[in-house]
This record gives structure tokens, sequence and C-alpha cells, in this order.
């Protein structure tokens, strides 16, 4: 019995992915490349604009200035008397401590964030968004200002 050999069959094209096409290379020889606006074009540049903007913004926010108050001699320095736009609670793990953080603006629109840490008067409790905070130098008495409740002095305690 003679054996016929296999029918040849034609070579299949590669696959193309949707935006990217042959961009990546790897799909035939460079005479046959028929480059779209997409894979020749847009792509390219949508990466490299992803690339500059995420530079740019590891780059500000590394050099940022930004300090958050924390302990009780920074925040014993410190004068309050502005709005809380931000407040959120850091839980640790390990005994479940609550860490009370806000961000304060006053009035020339200077922007503080605070971590209370172990604060045992629970002003993290009174404090919410859009209430004002006074509170002088060196002291530890900070004045709560509410809208529809009785304005309330909390010691901070550590």
């Amino acid at each position: 019995m003679e054996q016929s050999t296999p029918r040849k069959r034609a070579p299949r094209p590669k696959l193309k992915m949707p935006l990217i096409g042959n961009m990546l290379g790897g799909s035939g020889n460079a005479s046959s490349k028929d480059p779209s606006f997409f894979s020749g074009k847009l792509t390219p540049m949508i990466i490299a604009a992803v690339v500059i903007i995420y530079g740019i913004d590891y780059f500000r926010t590394k050099n940022d200035t930004h300090r958050v108050y924390q302990g009780v001699s920074d925040i014993k320095e410190m004068v309050w008397e502005g709005k809380v736009a931000k407040k959120w609670a850091n839980i640790i793990p390990p005994n479940s401590e609550i860490h009370y953080v806000f961000q304060l603006i006053d009035a020339k629109g200077e922007v503080q964030t605070v971590d209370l840490g172990n604060d045992k008067a629970g002003l993290g409790d009174f404090v919410m968004p859009k209430n004002t905070l006074i509170k002088k130098a060196g002291s530890l008495d900070v004045t709560v200002k509410r809208y529809f409740k009785n304005d309330t002095t909390i010691t901070l305690k550590y």
C-alpha cells in the first residue's frame, strides 16, 4: 500500500488584538504589513501619554510637602480655626486601635491633616465633615461648632 502525502494547507494569518494590531510584531515580514491608524499612530501615542501622566503624578506627590500632624507635641503647637473637609479612621489590626484622621481647611485655604492617634477623649466621634474646629496654640481644648447642636468643648487626653 502506498501512502499519499498529505495535502499542505495554506499558512493561517496571525491573530491581531483590537486597537493594537501589528504593533508588537511577530506577524509576517515588514513589506506585507498594512499599518492602520490605530496600530501605527494612535496606540503608541496613548501609551506614551499615560506613561508621562503617571510620571508627573509620581514626582509631584514625591516632592509634596504635605505633612500629617500627629502626637501630643505637634497637636498642642497647632492653631485650629477651620472646617473639617474629610474624616476617616485607620484601624490598626493587632488590638483594633482606631486612629481618627481628619483634614482641616482654614480661612486662607490651607489644608492641615491631623492624626489624633490614641486620643482618649473621643474627639473623632464628635467631629463630622463641615463642622468647625477652634483650638488655640499651647492648649488641648478643642471647641466643636456644629449646625444643629450646641457648641462642645473637648479636652484632648493622651
